[in-house]
Parts: structure tokens; sequence; C-alpha cells
């Protein structure tokens, strides 16, 4: 099996108020079919971005594994 990430970016500049934005996100193939597509959608309003582990996560629930993602213990130090 081979699995492609097409890493992708994306800007938008069009507004006064918020000035420029960007998001990223990602395409991935599985044995050059498409699998995932995470594309972004830079905006400042309801735009579209995707971490790695996003991306990463979808690869795995596209391959049928079950992704828990746990938020980092709180720290203890005083």
């Amino acid at each position: 099996m081979k699995i492609e990430i097409e890493w992708l970016h994306d800007s938008y500049d069009n507004c006064e108020t918020c000035g420029t934005s960007y998001a990223e996100g990602a395409r991935v193939y599985v044995d050059g079919a498409l699998a995932v597509d995470m594309s972004p959608v830079a905006h400042c309003l309801g735009g579209a971005h995707y971490s790695d582990s996003d991306v990463y996560s979808a690869i795995l629930k596209h391959l049928g594994h079950e992704v828990l993602i746990r938020p980092e213990p709180a720290s203890t130090q005083s």
C-alpha cells in the first residue's frame, strides 16, 4: 500500500478588518486514488483549516482504525 500526502496551503487577502488569513490542509492518495480530501479554504469567516494531526487522524480512520486524541495533562509545576 502506498500513501501519498499532498500538503496544501491557501491565503485570503480581501478583508480590511482581519487582514490576510492562511489555511493549511491536504489531499491523501492511497495507491494512486484520492482517499481523503481536506482542502484548505482561507477566509475571515467560515474558512477551513486542517492541522497535521487532523490529516493523520483522517488517514488512520480511512484505514479502519479508531482514533482518540487526548488532551495534554495539566502541568503540575508550582
